[in-house]
């Protein structure tokens, strides 16, 4: 971000154009993920008691809010591309692209732990809701609230597909960010200026200059 700015105002829309486009086609399938997940499996699992499972449900809840958040600002960046003079539009873009970038990440971190977790202790914890005891007679039990059919990997496939979103999320609002900073002509970094400084001879000095030269006026002239 140093340096003059190098992109002119057609330029400046074209990717801010593409980048609203991919923000919206990533907001919306990642709000599709998190619903179905949070439907088939999830409204069924959550308890206030079982800390896993509050976990599951509330990173769930924060991917799809990020998802909205992301949709939002590709709206904006969208919006900005065709008046890229607006103020307003900036700042919220801007905004927008700072707490999306916080919001996707974190909702990325959450997934892959819940993921890791899952993994961790073989589904338990998504089908604790269930009434058998045996996990081997998954196929042939219907004491279950949900289907238990090939849960485990469906949901494993689901969170997985949502952690790349959730990245991809990151990436579109941090170029959006940067190129909007770009765009108000702000500069990042500054190179340093080397300062020179002058000193200037204090009074004092000066007057014993003055004050010897007299003296050594006043010798030459009592030898001559």
């Amino acid at each position: 971000m140093c340096g003059p700015k190098i992109l002119d105002g057609a330029q400046f829309g074209k990717i801010l154009m593409k980048l609203g486009l991919g923000l919206l086609v990533v907001g919306h399938l990642n709000f599709i993920v998190g619903a179905i997940v949070h439907g088939l499996v999830l409204r069924h699992v959550v308890q206030l008691q079982d800390t896993v499972s509050l976990q599951y449900s509330v990173t769930n809840i924060l991917a799809v809010a990020s998802s909205v958040l992301s949709i939002s600002c590709g709206i904006v960046a969208i919006v900005l591309s065709r008046y890229l003079a607006h103020i307003s539009l900036r700042w919220a873009a801007v905004i927008l692209s700072i707490i999306n970038v916080v919001l996707s990440a974190a909702c990325t971190v959450g997934l892959a732990v819940s993921v890791i977790i899952t993994v961790a202790n073989g589904g338990r914890t998504l089908l604790s809701s269930c009434t058998f005891s045996n996990l081997q007679t998954i196929q042939i039990s219907y004491e279950c609230p949900f289907d238990p059919t090939r849960i485990y990997s469906t949901t494993l496939c689901l969170w997985v597909i949502s952690v790349l979103l959730d990245a991809a999320e990151v990436v579109f609002s941090a170029r959006c960010y940067f190129t909007v900073i770009q765009l108000m002509n702000v500069r990042l970094c500054h190179k340093r200026r080397r300062k020179v400084r002058i000193q200037f001879p204090r009074e004092e000095e000066c007057l014993n200059a003055e004050q010897e030269d007299l003296n050594g006026n006043g010798s030459q002239s009592e030898w001559l």
